[in-house]
C-alpha cells in the first residue's frame, strides 16, 4: 500500500464509565491537530457522563461514535478498527493521553520506513490525577525480545490497518495482554520501527485490569508465551511454579522461587513482578 501524505490515521477508543479521565483523552487528540485523522469511539453502553463528555466534543472533533454492548475490551477494539478508513491505526484507551506532536511523528515515521508494519515510541506512565511517574527508556525493537517481554507502552504502538486485519486483529478472548500478542503475530510478517520520542501516557491507579489482574493477568501473560514458544516458555513455567508455591503463603518460599526463576533463566522473566494476594491460589491447571 502507498500510504497517502500525510497518512490518514484512525484513533480507536474503547470506553465504558471513564468520565474521570475521557476529556483528558480527547483534548490530547485534539491537540494534534494532525492533518488527515479519524477517531471512532467505541463506548460499550457507558451510563456515567461519558456519553454528555462525548457528545460536546463530537461537535469540534473528527469523532465517529458507536454506542453498543461488547465481549469486553479487545472486541470493541476489533469493532473501532473494522469501521476505521485509516491507512495507519491505534487504539487509545479513555483514560489514557498522547503527547503533543505524537501522530505527526508517527506518519513521518510511516513514510520514512515505506516497509514498516509498525511504528512504536516511547511512553510514560502518569498516577491518577496525571502526574508522571517515569518514562520508559528508548529501546531499540528486538525480534527475539519480543516472544518473551513486551516492553512497548501500548498508546505508543501504530500499526498498519490492513496488517492488523490481515492477522485477524485482536484475540478477543485476551483481556489483559491482547496488544503483545498482537505485536508478536504483526511483528512475523512485517518490519518494526522503534522511534525515540515519548508519544503517549498511560495511567496507572489502583482501578486498572494491570493492577486488578492478579494470577488471572499472569496465567494469560503464561498462555501468550506458551502459544508463541511451546511449553519451556520461561513466562510458562515461571507461572506454573509460582502457583505452586504461592499455596504455601511463605513470604520466604516466594523470595527463594523468584530468585531461583532469575538465575535459572539469566534474567527476571515478566511474570516475576509481584504475587497476587487477593486470589492465594490461581485456577488449577
Amino acid at each position: 500500500m502507498i500510504l497517502s501524505v500525510p497518512p490518514k490515521i484512525s484513533v480507536i477508543t474503547p470506553t465504558r464509565n471513564q468520565a474521570e479521565f475521557i476529556e483528558e483523552t480527547l483534548l490530547s487528540i485534539e491537540a494534534q491537530a494532525y492533518p488527515n485523522l479519524e477517531h471512532i469511539v467505541v463506548d460499550a453502553l457507558s451510563t456515567d457522563a461519558t456519553p454528555d463528555i462525548l457528545a460536546r466534543y463530537a461537535q469540534r472533533l473528527p469523532m465517529r461514535i458507536l454506542r453498543e454492548a461488547d465481549r469486553g475490551q479487545s472486541d470493541g477494539i476489533n469493532k473501532g478498527v473494522r469501521l476505521a478508513t485509516g491507512e495507519i491505526a491505534c487504539w487509545l484507551n479513555s483514560d489514557d493521553r498522547f503527547r503533543p506532536g505524537a501522530l505527526r511523528a508517527v506518519g513521518e515515521a510511516f513514510l520514512a520506513n515505506p516497509n514498516a508494519g509498525v511504528v512504536f515510541g516511547r511512553g510514560a506512565k502518569v498516577a491518577r490525577d496525571g502526574r508522571e511517574i517515569y518514562t520508559v527508556p528508548f529501546r531499540p525493537f528486538n525480534r527475539r525480545h519480543l516472544r518473551t517481554a513486551y516492553r512497548v507502552v501500548q498508546p505508543a504502538m501504530f500499526f498498519r490497518r490492513d496488517l492488523y486485519l490481515e492477522v485477524g486483529g485482536l484475540d478477543e478472548d485476551l483481556h489483559y495482554a491482547m496488544d503483545w500478542d498482537l505485536l508478536i503475530r504483526l511483528a512475523a510478517k512485517c518490519e518494526v520501527i522503534a522511534i525515540n520520542e515519548t508519544l503517549a501516557e498511560i495511567r496507572y491507579y489502583d482501578d486498572t485490569k494491570t493492577s486488578t489482574g492478579g494470577w488471572k493477568r499472569m496465567r494469560e501473560i503464561a498462555e501468550i508465551g506458551r502459544r508463541h514458544n511451546g511449553v519451556f516458555d520461561r513466562n510458562f513455567l515461571s507461572y506454573r511454579i509460582r502457583s505452586a508455591v504461592s499455596r504455601l503463603d511463605s513470604r520466604v518460599a516466594e523470595r527463594i522461587t523468584d530468585e531461583a526463576l532469575r538465575r535459572a533463566f539469566g534474567s527476571t522473566p515478566v511474570m516475576v513482578q509481584g504475587w497476587p494476594k487477593w486470589f492465594q491460589t490461581p485456577p488449577a491447571r
